[in-house]
């Protein structure tokens, strides 16, 4: 089971008192969002930026799930592909 990185709650959303931006985060798996768990790409209720951003691997970016490198991410706050 994944946890949340800051507290070891198995929650997603917000309510960790730990966390800097009082959401549970879990970091661990690329298929899904750190925020909230959902496969999807976009807009995330769960998280502090309203953005779905999944853990890091599989060699895509986080935010948006593309191989891309450089500029040009539509959903990272940044606009920067990050893997």
């Amino acid at each position: 089971m994944s946890k949340c990185k800051y507290c070891s709650s198995l929650n997603y959303g917000s309510g960790c008192t730990k966390s800097p931006h009082k959401c549970h985060e879990h970091a661990e798996d690329e298929k899904k969002c750190v925020f909230c768990g959902s496969s999807n790409y976009g807009i995330c209720y769960s998280g502090p930026g309203k953005r779905h951003k999944h853990g890091s691997g599989a060699n895509k970016c986080r935010w948006c799930g593309s191989v891309n490198t450089g500029s040009g991410c539509t959903y990272n706050p940044d606009r920067i592909h990050e893997k």
